[in-house]
């Protein structure tokens, strides 16, 4: 038997810090299928008792509330899970109508919607086939889309409120701080990019480039950048990450048929979609445009 002195308690083991919550990946709620729901009515309005589906979804789940007075807007971060139950540090919309487009008229109707639809998207159309831009309505060319908004923009001249207006081809990375900047100072960007089925940026080469009209921009609570867009196959505003757009933008390199017109002839610039007159990494920024009502949170 030991005559030893007995071995002395382990030291307790100090507790584990708890790890940091993590934050839920925000995937664009597109099977909830709300983009029949027409939200074009883009003012400011008081919180109806009357309310529809998307208002009932929005009302169960809690998410958004603090837009509440702006439906349009609550749609388009609920649907993309941005500033479900904060507030975001900053907004700027200018709330530009939305306009259907009827066939490969993408960019002539964002063009349009700039101008309250006055000239129409065909109108553009027979100005672009006049100076051998289009066929269709299809405008691969970013340059080419710019000289248009110039002649329109001559022709309204006359108006007030486009009297400042300024628009600036612009070639470049569009995830920029200069672009940020530009966007909280309220200018607005004619933007391509390839959509994915449901309309949002993503990377396959140009397949099927599509136009937009960024009309505002968004900071959550994480410091992430969005935009709020306008564009031709949906009246609702949509809301996109300006990373994502950016890296869209910068892959548009390659034309493909549209599946829905295959027999028809598209023009496109000397280059091709990703050369120096195409649309990769091509933009226009218009600056001192007011639509007839803007939202600044």
């Amino acid at each position: 038997m030991s005559n030893s002195p007995p071995s002395p308690p382990p030291p307790p083991v100090p507790p584990t810090a708890a790890p940091p919550p993590l934050r839920t990946a925000k995937a664009p709620l597109t099977e909830l299928s709300l983009d029949g729901l027409d939200n074009s009515s883009n003012l400011q309005r008081p919180f109806s008792t009357t309310t529809t589906n998307h208002d009932c979804v929005i009302l169960a789940t809690g998410e958004c509330t603090w837009a509440k007075q702006y439906p349009a807007i609550q749609k388009a971060c609920f649907m993309n899970r941005v500033c479900q139950y904060a507030p975001p540090r900053e907004l700027r919309v200018q709330m530009v109508e939305p306009i259907l487009q009827h066939g490969p008229t993408c960019g002539l109707t964002a063009l349009s919607m700039i101008f309250d639809g006055a000239p129409s998207s065909s109108s553009l159309l027979d100005l672009a086939t006049r100076r051998g831009y289009s066929n269709n309505g299809e405008m691969f060319s970013a340059r080419q889309l710019n000289d248009l908004f110039e002649v329109v923009l001559q022709e309204n001249r006359h108006l007030v409120e486009y009297k400042p207006v300024s628009h600036t081809l612009v070639g470049g990375w569009m995830d920029d701080p200069n672009i940020q900047l530009k966007l909280r100072l309220g200018a607005m960007f004619l933007v391509p990019y390839d959509p994915d089925k449901n309309h949002t940026p993503c990377l396959n080469k140009g397949h099927r480039a599509h136009w937009a009209l960024i009309v505002g921009y968004l900071i959550d609570q994480f410091e992430d950048f969005y935009v709020f867009a306008r564009h031709g196959k949906t009246k609702n505003l949509a809301l996109w990450s300006l990373p994502e757009l950016a890296k869209s933008n910068g892959n548009l390199v390659e034309f493909c048929q549209p599946a829905g017109h295959p027999n028809e002839t598209f023009i496109l610039p000397e280059g091709g979609m990703g050369g120096c007159n195409g649309l990769r990494c091509k933009f226009i920024m218009i600056e001192n445009y007011k639509a007839k009502h803007e939202i600044v949170l």
